[in-house]
């Protein structure tokens, strides 16, 4: 009878008769609680990507599971593997400490121990693994798990336990062993642009100027000097940006000596100084400026505004923000010639939006290229805030030809350091002329940018 009873005993009963309230029941909680809270903090591998428990759930909750974009990068892969087989041995520690610190039962309390060193040691490895930020946590363990040895000890009034000791000793050389150094992955196999094999080089990069430090917390004014490293390194002949500021503008004036550089502000920013900018560059040795000037992407693209319309159910509706279009007419000092070079970046809120705007920008390229009919050729670059299945996109494809190279195309953009375009491509280079080399920019061995990678192609007229 007594047997029976025990067996069906309610959970709330078991609970009651535990030793749940005990300070080493709550000091092993506490442990597995840190080890998972390890997950929590960046983890960065390649040394530019961010995956996190949080940031995975928060790409999950905002775009679905992409099976594409997992699949497609082993590292990534391996990282999302971590943090599920973590949350796995997490829930298993709790459901374990609620049946296995009954009174008297220490050999299940070690079983359950066993098991929250396993997520420990996960988070070890992931802390070699994966680089930097997790130290923090990995201490922090360490501490508690010596809290919880003492108090284990004080709780069952058997002194020092041998085979505890040992335990205990392990787990706290395994934790010390994994907190004494950082890991720095090696470099990623990069392939450096082409451009002594063109008549014209090309970037876009979409620099996140005032917003680009949430992917790994590096200050905007360090980033804007590996910015100017960066395009200083592989030299393009012009390039477009993207949510560019004015501060930064104004700096790489001297930090990019070879390039005069043009760009407005869009306005209705919060911020004056963080007012977003497309701003253009070029090699001022190779090409001199004959017009330059920026059109907004609204009914009214002659001054500042923004687009607005009428949805089917007759509602008012608007763009995300202001979006403009900066470009420039350039001079080729080699041969008397000129080039159109426009640089754009679509609504990301609203499609109607972007593809008025791509119809904006269109227009104006057709009345540039009437305008100037002695051209070399044409260049449209920008960040689309698409893939190439987009209305906007296939629209201005129509027109010109796409430099990406779909054997080379992959993501250019990364958020929180899960991929959701997969290894589709969302910043783009186009040409009347025809590309002959494609890059995307995403060696980053020198340091973090942007949460974009920039997009590089080399052209012939």
């Amino acid at each position: 009878m007594d047997n029976h009873s025990k067996t069906n005993k309610k959970f709330g009963s078991i609970l009651k008769d535990s030793e749940a309230k005990t300070p080493w029941h709550i000091m092993r909680l506490l442990s597995f609680l840190a080890s998972l809270a390890v997950l929590c903090l960046p983890m960065f591998y390649a040394g530019h990507k961010n995956v996190s428990l949080i940031t995975f759930a928060a790409s999950i909750h905002n775009h679905g599971i992409d099976l594409t974009a997992i699949l497609s990068d082993r590292a990534y892969l391996f990282a999302v593997s971590a943090i599920l087989c973590a949350v796995i041995f997490g829930i298993a520690e709790i459901i374990c400490s609620f049946f296995t610190s009954a009174k008297s039962g220490y050999k299940r309390d070690i079983i359950a121990f066993s098991v929250n060193f396993g997520v420990t040691v996960l988070m070890s490895f992931c802390s070699v693994g994966f680089g930097a930020r997790v130290k923090a946590g990995l201490i922090l363990t360490l501490l508690i798990y010596f809290i919880r040895f003492i108090l284990q000890n004080a709780v069952h009034k058997k002194g020092v336990n041998t085979y505890n000791t040992v335990v205990a000793l392990i787990i706290a050389g395994v934790v010390i062993a994994s907190s004494c150094f950082v890991y720095r992955s090696p470099k990623v196999t990069y392939t450096p642009p082409k451009n002594a094999d063109c008549d014209i080089s090309a970037v876009t990069f979409n620099v996140a100027a005032a917003f680009g430090e949430k992917l790994d917390g590096t200050s905007s004014a360090e980033r804007c000097d590996r910015f100017a490293s960066y395009m200083n390194s592989i030299k393009p002949d012009i390039i477009g940006t993207q949510e560019m500021n004015s501060i930064w503008l104004e700096k790489l004036k001297s930090t990019m000596p070879d390039y005069e550089n043009y760009g407005v502000k869009r306005g209705g920013d919060s911020e004056e100084k963080n007012s977003e900018m497309n701003a253009v560059f070029w090699n001022k040795t190779k090409f001199s400026a004959v017009e330059k000037n920026t059109i907004w992407l609204s009914e009214t693209p002659e001054k500042e505004s923004k687009y607005t319309y009428t949805d089917k159910d007759g509602n008012h509706c608007e763009a995300g923000c202001y979006r403009i279009c900066s470009y420039v007419v350039l001079l080729n000092k080699q041969n008397g010639k000129n080039i159109i070079f426009l640089n754009t970046h679509l609504d990301n809120a609203s499609e109607q939006a972007a593809d008025f705007g791509a119809n904006v920008v269109m227009n104006k390229l057709n009345e540039l290229k009437e305008k100037y009919n002695n051209t070399d050729c044409t260049v449209l670059t920008g960040d689309f805030n698409e893939t190439q299945d987009g209305t906007a996109y296939k629209l201005v494809a129509s027109k010109l030809n796409d430099c990406t190279n779909r054997a080379k195309k992959t993501a250019t953009y990364q958020e929180w350091g899960y991929r959701f375009t997969g290894n589709e491509p969302i910043d783009f280079i186009f040409t009347d002329g025809k590309a002959v080399d494609y890059t995307v920019l995403n060696d980053l061995n020198n340091g973090y940018v942007s949460d974009h990678y920039g997009v590089y192609s080399g052209i012939n007229f």
